[in-house]
C-alpha cells in the first residue's frame, strides 16, 4: 500500500466519533445544514431543474433522496442531482484552501449514509474525515493565494478542486462498509478517474458555461463508482499520491507538499478554522464589496436613482478576468460571477437568495442598465493584507451620490471565521436554511430538519432524517 494512501485510510478508519473534538462535530453539522439548505434553494431554479431532469434519465431503483423533490432515485442519479443542486446558486460554503468542497464530497457521503441506514454519528465522522482530507490536499497542492512579499496573485492557468475526490471517496467508503484494503483501492481508483481541472479555462471564458467549477454531479458519481469498483474487487493504484508522477503531477497542481497532507493528521484538525459560509448567493470574491455596499446603503438610505457611480476594489486575481468583470448577462452562470450584477442586486434590494437568478430578475432592464455605473478594480493592498493575515479578503466601495462620495472598506467578509463579528452563528445558518427552504418544504419539515441537523449525533438512522428533506 502506498505510504500516503495508507496514512489517509488509517486516519479515517482509526477515528471514531467519540474522538472528534467538539468544534469538528459542530462544524460538520453546520456544513450539512448549510449545504442542504443551498440545495433546497436551487430546486426551482434553472440549473436545479436541469439537474433533476438529467438525473431522472438515469434509471435504477429508488434508493436515495433528491433534496426538495420528495423523490428517491438510484444512488448515482440522486448523487448527481444533489451535487448540482448544492452548487447551483453559488451559495455554498468554502474551505480555504482549496475552496469549494461541499458540493463535491457531501452528496456521495449523504447518499451512502441514507442507503446504508447509517447513524448520525457515523455521518458526522465521515463528513469530518472528508473535509479534513480535502482541506489538507488544498494545502499540499500549491495554493495560488500563498503569496510572497512583492508578488501579485495570478489566477493559475490550471486550477480546480479535483483533489476533493479523495475526501469524498474515503467518506463514502467508510459508510459503505469497505475494509481498509478496499478503501485504499477505492482511493487509488478515484485518483485515476478524477475530473481534469478546468477552472482556469472556465473563469476566462464568456459566456459562462453551467459546469462550474467542475461538474459537481459527476465527481460525486465518480466517488461512488470508485467505492463500488473496489467492493467488487477492482485493484486501485495505491501509490497514486507518490513520487514525481503522482496525482499532483498529472492533475496539473502548482506544487506538491506531501507533509501538509499528513502533518499531525488526526491530532490537529485544519478544516473547522478555515470553513467560510456565504451570506450572499454569489461568488465569494465579490462578498466584501457587497458587505461594504450594504452598509453604505443602510446607513445613508441611498436610492438607486441617486447613485451616479460605484467604484469597487476587490480580489486582484479575478478583478480583471472575463467572468468576474462581465456586464453582459445572458444566463445565471454569467450573473453568479459578475460583480457588477451582484452590486445591482444589492442596490435594488432584490431579496437575497434564489430571486437573484429568476428569469424576471435576469432580464430586468433597470437592473441590467445599472451595471454600467459599476467600476471594477483590483484592490491595491489585496496582497499586502493577505500576507498579514491569510483570512483577509480586503475590499472597498466608493459610492458617488448626492454630490459626495460614501466610502466603506473592510478587511474580512461576513461568513469568515476570522473574527467573532464576521463568523456566522448556528442561528444565522438556521435562518439561511429556513429562507432557502421556505418555498420547497413545509414549515413543520423545516423545523424538524434544522433540529435534526443541528443535533445529528442523536439521529439513529439518516434515512429517517432524509424524509424531511
Amino acid at each position: 500500500m502506498g505510504i500516503l494512501v495508507e496514512r489517509l485510510v488509517s486516519f479515517a478508519y482509526g477515528t471514531a466519533f467519540d474522538q472528534l473534538p467538539g468544534e469538528v462535530v459542530s462544524e460538520s453539522r453546520r456544513l450539512l445544514l448549510d449545504s442542504i439548505g443551498c440545495a433546497l434553494a436551487a430546486v426551482s431554479g434553472e440549473k436545479g431543474r436541469r439537474a433533476i431532469a438529467v438525473a431522472r434519465t438515469m434509471t435504477g431503483p429508488a434508493e436515495v433522496t433528491v433534496f426538495g423533490t420528495k423523490e428517491k432515485m438510484s444512488a448515482a442519479a440522486a448523487v448527481f442531482a444533489n451535487g448540482e443542486l448544492i452548487n447551483a446558486l453559488d451559495y455554498d460554503s468554502l474551505i480555504t484552501p482549496p475552496g469549494h468542497v461541499v458540493p463535491y464530497v457531501l452528496p456521495a457521503i449523504i447518499g451512502t449514509a441514507e442507503l446504508k441506514n447509517r447513524t448520525g454519528r457515523e455521518l458526522i465522522t465521515a463528513v469530518a474525515i472528508a473535509h479534513e482530507v480535502s482541506a489538507r490536499f488544498g494545502k499540499a497542492m500549491g495554493y495560488y493565494r500563498d503569496v510572497k512579499p512583492g508578488e501579485k496573485i495570478d489566477f493559475p492557468a490550471v486550477s480546480g478542486f479535483s483533489s476533493t475526490i479523495f475526501g469524498g471517496t474515503l467518506g463514502a467508503a467508510m459508510l459503505h462498509g469497505l475494509d481498509r484494503q478496499a478503501a485504499a483501492d477505492a482511493l487509488g481508483l478515484a485518483g485515476h478517474i478524477a475530473p481534469v481541472q478546468t477552472l482556469g479555462k472556465w473563469g476566462r471564458t464568456l459566456p459562462g458555461s453551467d459546469d462550474k467549477y467542475l461538474l459537481s454531479g459527476w465527481i460525486g458519481q465518480a466517488e461512488l463508482l470508485a467505492v463500488i469498483m473496489a467492493e467488487q474487487g477492482y485493484r486501485g493504484d495505491v501509490s497514486v499520491l507518490e513520487g514525481e508522477h503522482g496525482f499532483w503531477r498529472f492533475i496539473g497542481a502548482g506544487g506538491w507538499k506531501p507533509d501538509a497532507l499528513t502533518d499531525r493528521l488526526g491530532s490537529s484538525w485544519v478544516f473547522p478554522q478555515n470553513t467560510i459560509y456565504k451570506p450572499w448567493p454569489h461568488c465569494r470574491n465579490s462578498n466584501t464589496v457587497l458587505d461594504c455596499l450594504q452598509h453604505i446603503l443602510a446607513e445613508n438610505h441611498l436610492q438607486p436613482d441617486e447613485i451616479e457611480k460605484i467604484d469597487t476594489y476587490w480580489d486582484s486575481h479575478t478583478a480583471t478576468l472575463p467572468l468576474w468583470t462581465t456586464k453582459t448577462i445572458e444566463t445565471f452562470s454569467d450573473a453568479q460571477m459578475s460583480t457588477a450584477y451582484a452590486v445591482s442586486m444589492v442596490v435594488h434590494g432584490v431579496e437575497i437568495g434564489p430571486k437573484w437568478y429568476e428569469k424576471e430578475t435576469l432580464q430586468n432592464a433597470r437592473y441590467l442598465a445599472f451595471l454600467e455605473k459599476v467600476v471594477l478594480n483590483p484592490h491595491p493592498q489585496f496582497e499586502e493584507a493577505l500576507l498579514e493575515d491569510p483570512q483577509s479578503r480586503i475590499g472597498r466601495v466608493e459610492v458617488s451620490a448626492r454630490g459626495r462620495k460614501f466610502v466603506e472598506e473592510r478587511k474580512y467578509r461576513r461568513g469568515s471565521p476570522a473574527t467573532p463579528a464576521t463568523r456566522m452563528s448556528d442561528d444565522d445558518l438556521a435562518g439561511k436554511f429556513r429562507q432557502n427552504a421556505e418555498t420547497v418544504i413545509s414549515p413543520v419539515a423545516i423545523d424538524r430538519a434544522i433540529e435534526m441537523l443541528l443535533n445529528l449525533q442523536d439521529v439513529g438512522d439518516v434515512s429517517e432524517m432524509c424524509r424531511f428533506l
